[in-house]
């Protein structure tokens, strides 16, 4: 496994001092392990399945993992996605199982089990750019458009801006709670972000890993009319496509490897159907 790059954003470094002046340094540093491990998985699951990872970035608010840009199938999203949370459920189970074999270990280790439970409940709320938002676009892309799928998720984002409102409003009138201002924050920032195509980001299969290995080659006959994103389903790890797009009238309009449609992938909308992008294929004879 690559190594993957670690980036630290000034902000992160102002924002963790401000902490520990504050006299929250263990807190801190229970929280910054936590996320650590939650983004591993997600990064390990990645290259499992065959991705590329840019880097991993500490931000004020937690740590990023940026991919590669281009199209991914949506049930390794899911799988993906699913990583994060699954791994912080896990560390809880396993503080259980240790505080039922040692219960003194209860006092040293609380608040690292409390800030994965935190961080499993925080990541599954169906918001983007959180994990649930993430496999919420993804089961979206597996019946409709990446379109569809960022609008749904954004509606679905706003909803739960209003719910975790009233809900704080609610506790101005018992126990003021201001995570709920931090969520809201949190998710508003992903529904308002400008750079959707970024935001929705996508990872790419390693060609180069491919031939390494003995793998199959598939050849897909699909119509012009065909969207883009609808060939991605296609694309594994574990075989090479070659794609004849025919016209309607059954006449063959060009041959791509797997590599020209990716590359088509990153310079046009997976939405476009072939004929809208054609005249940057290959032409065939």
């Amino acid at each position: 496994m690559e190594k993957i790059k670690i980036n630290v954003h000034p902000t992160f470094l102002l924002f963790a001092c401000l902490l520990i002046y504050f006299g929250q340094g263990f807190l801190f540093l229970n929280y910054l392990i936590v996320i650590f491990l939650h983004e591993f998985s997600h990064a390990y699951i990645a290259k499992t399945l065959g991705y590329s990872i840019r880097n991993i970035k500490l931000i004020p608010f937690g740590i990023c993992l940026n991919i590669k840009s281009t199209q991914l199938l949506p049930k390794d999203e899911i799988k993906i996605a699913i990583a994060g949370p699954l791994m912080n459920l896990f560390l809880c189970l396993s503080m259980f199982a240790l505080w039922w074999i040692f219960p003194s270990s209860y006092n040293y280790t609380y608040l690292f089990c409390y800030a994965n439970f935190v961080t499993f409940i925080f990541n599954l709320l169906p918001a983007f750019p959180l994990d649930g938002g993430r496999i919420l676009n993804a089961f979206i892309r597996l019946k409709s458009s990446q379109k569809n799928a960022i609008i749904g998720c954004k509606i679905v984002s706003i909803i739960l801006c209003i719910l975790l409102f009233g809900i704080f409003v609610i506790s101005c009138f018992v126990n003021i709670n201001l995570t709920y201002l931090f969520v809201i924050f949190c998710i508003l920032s992903g529904v308002l972000d400008k750079n959707e195509k970024e935001r929705y980001s996508f990872i790419r299969f390693s060609i180069s890993n491919k031939i390494k290995k003995i793998v199959k080659i598939k050849n897909l006959y699909v119509n012009g009319e065909e969207r883009l994103y609808k060939i991605c389903k296609y694309i594994d790890n574990f075989s090479y496509i070659n794609l004849y797009v025919y016209d309607c009238d059954g006449h063959l309009l060009t041959i791509l490897s797997e590599k020209e449609f990716i590359n088509l992938i990153e310079k046009h909308n997976s939405t476009d159907t072939f004929y809208s992008v054609l005249k940057y294929a290959k032409p065939t004879f």
